[in-house]
């Protein structure tokens, strides 16, 4: 089969062969009318070919363009995709130092969530610093909206975390709109809400919805002052009267993708 540039060799050859043939029998009209209408099939033959050849050149140029517009919007994509987690981890790191300057006394480890347990019915995670990063059980673990959890178990390079979710987990704290005090602990019910609960107070507390929550600092494990929640609502428990204040966390706990672990603090430097 021809080629575009044989095809076109050929019909060049025909067209000169047909020229000549044309001057040298111009007396005959019969034969040069005839060469005539060979030689306007020739030019159409032509011109079809070369119309075709442009085509498939303007094809290959629409599909190189189209190539290099795909790896342009994939180079773009993956920009933009840079771009957003720059910009996350530029507002946790805030975060981080608005904490910071509010408990001088913290030292913060920033890490990243890397797994989370299916068995695990409190959203406890996994994260990627370890006893190489100083990291200890029962650090406390926070983001930079408050209290999540702290380090149950750690080696060398990750730590796994129990949050403030689980029944495992109980924090003093107290809340800062009543000075009423109490023992934050989850349940299956409250986290089954994204909640925790603040047992274990006194009868005539003050506690009101919308109060905030925070570490009271006794015990010695989490620094005071750290943001645990805000009260959503007062339950009462029909058995023994007792009350339970249902403590919202300023995080959806069970989504978050980065926290940074205390590995250090001064104690009774926050008004422990």
């Amino acid at each position: 089969m021809l080629d575009g540039r044989n095809l076109k060799a050929l019909i060049i050859t025909l067209i000169l062969v047909m020229t000549v043939s044309v001057f040298s029998l111009a007396d005959n009209s019969l034969i040069s009318t005839a060469v005539n209408a060979v030689f306007r099939g020739l030019f159409q033959i032509s011109a079809s070919a070369a119309s075709a050849q442009s085509e498939v050149s303007d094809l290959e140029a629409l599909k190189t363009e189209n190539e290099e517009l795909k790896k342009e919007n994939a180079r773009l994509r993956e920009q933009l995709v840079d771009y957003l987690e720059t910009k996350e981890e530029n507002q946790q790191l805030r975060g981080y130092y608005e904490l910071k300057e509010k408990n001088p006394s913290l030292k913060l480890l920033p890490a990243t969530v890397i797994r989370r347990d299916p068995n695990d019915d409190f959203c406890g995670f996994t994260l990627d610093v370890g006893s190489a990063d100083s990291v200890k059980v029962n650090d406390s673990v926070v983001t930079e909206n408050g209290l999540v959890g702290r380090v149950s178990r750690v080696d060398a390079t990750t730590c796994m975390v129990t949050t403030i979710l689980s029944p495992d987990t109980r924090v003093a704290v107290v809340d800062k709109q009543s000075g009423d005090g109490g023992i934050i602990s989850g349940s299956d019910s409250l986290c089954s809400r994204k909640m925790t609960g603040m047992g274990k107070l006194d009868g005539n507390n003050k506690i009101a919805a919308d109060d905030i929550v925070v570490t009271s600092g006794t015990g010695g494990v989490y620094p005071p002052n750290l943001i645990v929640g805000k009260i959503k609502e007062l339950e009462y428990n029909s058995y023994d009267s007792s009350q339970t204040a249902v403590v919202e966390p300023f995080d959806d706990i069970n989504s978050i993708t980065a926290a940074a672990v205390i590995i250090d603090y001064m104690k009774g430097s926050e008004g422990e």
